[in-house]
């Protein structure tokens, strides 16, 4: 990884931590700004923020949390394990308040959708550009394999072809949720 850009020598992964919910909150907050912290923030952040990261756990979901050798936070990746009402966009099951979750029918996989965990992930305008994404990436998939999950999911926004990219060529690709809006992507394991 070039870092000739910035005045940190070296950046390296650790487990995301309960003292990094602060972060991830920032970190979310850059996934719905693409990045661009001049946008308007839309209106779907708000119930993200309880979906992904106020009912986040460090211990069943967990994450990655890249920091520079000056502990200066550079992203993070983490994972949500939607077993409650509030599922997340990549939810590969029932979509829809009040359905049965147990219909293998509402599930785009055979995999019972509580157990593919759903993948947040953004890096620090001033590390973008260097493959800190894809080293996260890497990280937050090897610990999804390592919690037996059988695949990992996401949700890429069809104005986000940089992100898109990212995901597939680290082998994602596009599935259809019955019943939800188009974006989810899943790899399997």
């Amino acid at each position: 990884m070039d870092l000739s850009n910035v005045n940190d020598t070296q950046l390296r992964v650790r487990l995301a931590q309960e003292e990094d919910r602060t972060y991830l909150l920032r970190l979310l907050y850059l996934t719905s700004v693409f990045g661009d912290e001049t946008a308007a923030l839309p209106q779907s952040h708000i119930p993200d923020v309880e979906r992904y990261v106020d009912d986040w756990s460090p211990l069943v979901d967990g994450g990655v949390i890249a920091v520079s050798d000056h502990e200066v936070p550079a992203g993070g990746a983490w994972l949500r394990y939607f077993t409650g009402e509030n599922k997340g966009a990549a939810f590969m099951g029932a979509q829809q308040p009040g359905a049965d979750p147990h219909d293998e029918n509402l599930w785009a996989t055979a995999f019972d959708p509580e157990t593919i965990p759903e993948l947040c992930i953004a890096v620090e305008r001033r590390y973008a550009g260097q493959g800190l994404g894809e080293i996260l990436l890497k990280n937050v998939v090897d610990l999804a394999r390592a919690q037996d999950a059988p695949a990992i999911a996401l949700w890429v926004d069809s104005e986000n072809p940089r992100a898109r990219k990212l995901y597939e060529s680290a082998g994602f690709e596009d599935i259809a949720i019955p019943n939800a809006a188009p974006g989810a992507m899943i790899k399997y394991f």
